[in-house]
This record gives structure tokens, C-alpha cells and sequence, in this order.
């Protein structure tokens, strides 16, 4: 990845404009020729949220990260930090296992049917069979839920798609699971 690192230092170049303006400097890096995807979440060393590239599936452990403003958070880093979730630095909104975190309650109210504006795939449907139907808080609390271990970008597409639940989605999950660009963050 050190070819990244290069391309990316000569398209910021020079670095220190982007001192903490971490979601910006990422987006840049996502729509240059190096692509990939902007990731946001919690870095050890930031005190707030943080962007970040990731080259692939932001919750995928071995998939690549571009950092181009660690530097400016953490004085021990040097220039763009490239690493891996492995590292232990960077943790996207979402990551975890929907197995650990539990499944949202009976609905009290009305359950809300999904409209996708596409089919949803054989294992969407089993994945929400097994949850049984669901109200808007069962549906918000799933859209809160660890991304991994369900389809949940499949799901949270079809939220978005359904108007009684499309505010229900968190955007950074949406544009991080997705090829939905919310506002042009995230995608070149």
C-alpha cells in the first residue's frame, strides 16, 4: 500500500491544510484514483468521531486504511497512517456482532412492512422472518444494531427505500454498507 500512501500524499499535499478536517481529506483521497470508501467512527487517539479511507468493506478487519489526518490527533503519528482494523485504532459505526447485541422487542405499535424498491434476497427474508414482524422502534433499534453477522446493508437499503422508516437509518451505516452515497460523502 505504499503506492497509496505516495498517491495520497501528493493529492494533499500539503498535508497540514487538512489538520483535522479528517471526513474532507478523506473524500478527497475516495475520489482520486485510489478510490475506496470514506469510513467514519471512533479512532483510539481522536477525541470525537473520525473519517477515515478504507479500501473495501469498512468492517472487514484485513481491508486496508487510509488515515490522512491521524497525524493531526496523535503527534506519534507521522504523515498518513496505513494499517488495518487489526492495528486496534479505528472502529467503524456499526462494527460488531448482531448475535451479542440481542434482537428488538415485540412490537407494541403497528409492525411496519419493508417496501424495497428491489427484492430482498433469500437471506434478508430468513434474517427478518427470524425477527418476527417489527414497529418503529423495533426498526430503529435494529437499524442501531452491529452491522455484522445479517445483511444488514441489504436491510438498511430497504429501511431507506420504506418512507415511514428512511429517518430511522443512520446515514454513516448507509453510506458505508451501501453503494448509496448520502450527500456525496462517502462514495467518488
Amino acid at each position: 500500500m505504499r503506492g497509496g500512501r505516495l498517491r495520497a500524499l501528493e493529492m494533499l499535499a500539503p498535508l497540514s491544510q487538512w489538520k483535522y478536517r479528517c471526513h474532507e481529506a478523506s473524500l478527497t483521497v475516495v475520489k482520486s484514483a485510489i478510490g475506496g470508501r470514506v469510513a467514519r467512527g471512533w479512532c483510539k487517539g481522536v477525541p470525537s468521531q473520525h473519517s477515515w479511507v478504507v479500501l473495501g468493506d469498512c468492517y472487514d478487519e484485513k481491508a486496508t486504511i487510509i488515515d490522512p489526518t491521524l497525524w493531526s490527533y496523535d503527534p506519534k503519528v507521522k504523515g498518513i497512517w496505513v494499517g488495518t482494523m487489526a492495528h486496534g485504532r479505528h472502529k467503524p459505526h456499526g462494527y460488531g456482532s448482531i448475535w451479542d447485541y440481542g434482537r428488538p422487542a415485540p412490537p407494541v405499535d403497528a409492525p411496519i412492512k419493508l417496501r424495497p424498491k428491489k427484492p430482498l434476497s433469500r437471506s434478508a427474508v430468513i434474517f427478518l422472518e427470524m425477527l418476527g414482524p417489527l414497529d418503529r422502534n423495533g426498526w430503529g433499534v435494529l437499524a442501531n444494531s452491529p452491522v455484522q453477522g445479517w445483511p444488514a446493508g441489504e436491510i438498511l437499503g430497504a429501511m431507506d427505500d420504506t418512507r415511514a422508516l428512511s429517518a430511522l437509518v443512520p446515514v454513516d451505516r448507509l453510506g458505508m454498507l451501501t453503494d448509496r452515497n448520502p450527500g456525496g460523502l462517502y462514495l467518488p
